[in-house]
């Protein structure tokens, strides 16, 4: 369960009935809890969870899918994670708007009634195709006054997936999001694996076309890529639920047909239920991992867990003061880069903060030029110095001063590369991150860090060449140790 995820200790059933009153009648002994095959109980604590924790109210027909709050609240919070870290490089202030799209977003337009109420910043264009579901979303949209934020638009069978892009073709959007029907067909859901373990109840509790689509999610998102090959960067990012373990590695596969290497997979988890969930993007924006990767992949789809764009290096009893001041000197030596210190971008605004681990105030964010550190480059270099004797023709972006005549905006647009730098604790956080050599390698064992004082953190921000953010790590590393 994502971290920020405020049911991630449980629910006290108790509790919530004295909030909720009309949740009494379904708390069962001798554990108080309610009887999670009752869809009347289920539906009610939607109800009561909506209600006392996001002071929503939602209506909800008797024949169409009742949403677990605490599995949709997790997509939310990664799209918020997914959203400031794509904004890292960028200047903007706690009320920049943020312009999502909910595909399909079914009777209770639970998405974005939670996502507008965490964030007032937040607004969204959703689709639906089913009559009965798109009335009861209209509801549920009007009723919490969120009519001003939340635009619903009808679709029909031939309708583009992605309709909303492709009726505003000037208008940009931040994200999409997407629960799509799991299933082929009713027997793929007879045969499912909740279906045996569960019974047919706790799984058909909505319509057909909540549930089944030709093909399977898999087809499904497929179309959603094939669709986003022609809006590109009017996007951000793409994103979309999976139901199926196996779904992932077939939507990956789709990733690869259409040679789509920025790509994100994430897992979520509510009690035995597991969901995953896929993210795909044409900009050069790159995510750190703890967004982008499943920090334990089940090993049915490890090889299908996109790069990392984090990169961990050890560094053996040395203070932090020491560590930031021999970083700075490695950085100040290198040409065409311009560095923002952290009191410039570490200044993100309470509200916008607000639950969110805030970066440590020793680090860096690097904006490279191009290549001027590796052996091959200096020595390039120093041949033309040679040749001229003098700097003519290198427009370096930044002196070893690290101060520059361009704005940040142009120097961003100039940058090829950019990474940020971090100094952590070395048990800051339990992921697996693969050490890389100085070549590029994928897939080395992951070293422990355990018994390290130090780690100098390398997140790629921004770019196309990984191999250019790798030989920039390497170089840093090298020097620092």
């Amino acid at each position: 369960m994502h971290p920020r995820n405020i049911y991630r200790d449980g629910t006290d059933f108790v509790q919530l009935s004295i909030v909720y009153p009309p949740l009494s009648k379904y708390l069962i002994e001798p554990h108080k809890t309610i009887d999670f095959g009752d869809q009347n109980a289920q539906r009610c604590l939607t109800e009561a969870l909506l209600h006392r924790d996001f002071k929503l109210k939602i209506q909800l027909p008797l024949d169409r899918l009742c949403p677990p709050v605490p599995n949709r609240l997790n997509y939310i919070l990664w799209l918020q994670d997914i959203n400031l870290a794509s904004r890292y490089i960028e200047e903007h202030g706690p009320y920049t708007i943020v312009q999502g799209i909910d595909i399909g977003t079914g009777a209770s337009a639970i998405y974005p009634l939670l996502a507008c109420t965490l964030k007032k910043s937040w607004k969204f264009v959703v689709s639906e195709i089913d009559p009965i579901s798109l009335e009861s979303a209209q509801q549920n949209i009007s009723i919490n006054e969120l009519d001003d934020r939340i635009h619903i638009v009808q679709c029909n069978a031939t309708s583009p997936v992605l309709l909303p892009l492709v009726l505003d073709e000037d208008k940009r959007f931040d994200f999409t999001m997407c629960n799509p029907p799991f299933y082929s067909s009713f027997e793929d859901v007879s045969q499912s694996a909740e279906a045996k373990q569960y019974g047919p109840n706790a799984v058909c509790t909505g319509a057909a076309i909540e549930m089944i689509t030709v093909g399977g999610e898999s087809a499904f998102v497929g179309k959603m890529v094939k669709e986003s090959l022609g809006i590109q960067e009017r996007c951000r990012w793409y994103t979309s639920m999976l139901g199926k373990l196996s779904s992932v590695a077939e939507v990956v596969d789709i990733f690869t047909t259409y040679s789509i290497d920025n790509y994100i997979i994430t897992e979520f988890v509510q009690g035995q239920t597991r969901r995953w969930a896929v993210g795909w993007s044409f900009s050069d924006i790159r995510l750190p991992d703890s967004i982008s990767r499943l920090q334990k992949p089940n090993p049915v789809i490890s090889k299908y867990v996109p790069a990392h764009n984090t990169i961990l290096q050890p560094v053996v009893s040395i203070s932090r003061e020491v560590l930031y001041e021999t970083l700075s000197t490695i950085l100040s030596s290198i040409g065409k880069i311009y560095i923002r210190f952290p009191n410039d971008f570490n200044e993100r605004s309470t509200s916008e903060m607000k639950g969110i681990d805030l970066e440590p105030s020793d680090g860096f964010l690097v904006f490279a030029q191009e290549d001027t550190w590796s052996r091959s480059a200096r020595r390039r270099q120093k041949r033309l110095l040679d040749d001229s004797g003098a700097r003519s023709g290198l427009d370096s972006l930044s002196p070893p001063t690290l101060t520059t005549m361009y704005s940040e905006e142009v120097i961003s647009s100039r940058s090829t590369m950019t990474c940020s730098i971090h100094i952590r604790d070395s048990t800051f956080r339990n992921v697996d991150v693969a050490m890389r050599d100085a070549a590029g390698k994928h897939g080395k064992p992951s070293l422990s860090v355990s018994k390290q004082d130090l780690n100098v953190e390398f997140t790629w921000r921004k770019g196309r060449d990984r191999r250019l953010f790798e030989s920039f790590c390497s170089h840093v590393s090298r020097n620092s140790m």
